[in-house]
């Protein structure tokens, strides 16, 4: 009979713990993989992503991504330029609004000024003809004046018998009704 040799016996014995270990590991993996795709979980996209953590394997990992990582780069430059020149559109289009309110605020600024001109002038206007008016009421007799006095507007009527010297103003408010003369006498006290 030929002797084995104790070499081969350890190979083959070897061979046998390997393959009893190996090939239902593989299976056991194998069953796992199809079972999680079945559940709906994508388990190359999740071993990658716990590939691309571990320093030596992330290469690995992501060379096949290169070009797309390149592409996405440009694809995100791109983006980024697009949003700059929108900002860029966007301020000077502010500028110019801003320039807009600046001009319309001159204006307003203008146009109050001008209103302000033209009321005092207004007022002016009036004051001298309540002046004129008051020099006529006060040439007048004072039975004549105070029916006229009295039918104006009692404002107006203060306004003229303000500019009236107190010795007419008096004749005349003694000439027109008591209870007239009583409230344009009122009126004069208050200004």
């Amino acid at each position: 009979m030929a002797k084995s040799d104790p070499a081969q016996k350890n190979k083959k014995s070897f061979s046998k713990v390997i393959a009893a270990i190996f090939f239902p590991l593989v299976f056991l993996i194998t069953l796992t993989l199809i079972i999680l795709t079945l559940s709906g979980v994508n388990v190359f996209e999740e071993a990658e992503k716990y590939t691309s953590r571990i320093p030596g394997l992330s290469k690995a990992a992501t060379s096949d991504d290169g070009n797309s990582e390149t592409g996405e780069v440009d694809q995100l430059q791109a983006v980024i330029a697009n949003k700059e020149a929108e900002m860029e559109e966007l301020q000077s289009e502010s500028d110019s609004k801003q320039n807009q309110i600046n001009e319309l605020e001159q204006q307003v600024v203008q146009l109050e000024a001008d209103l302000e001109a033209a009321r005092s002038e207004d007022e002016n206007n009036e004051n001298s003809k309540v002046i004129e008016m008051a020099q006529s009421f006060q040439e007048m007799d004072p039975e004549k004046a105070a029916p006229i006095l009295q039918s104006m507007k009692q404002n107006l009527a203060v306004q003229v018998l303000n500019d009236v010297a107190s010795e007419e103003r008096g004749e005349i408010l003694g000439q027109m009704d008591p209870e007239t003369a009583a409230n344009i006498a009122g009126l004069l006290i208050e200004e």
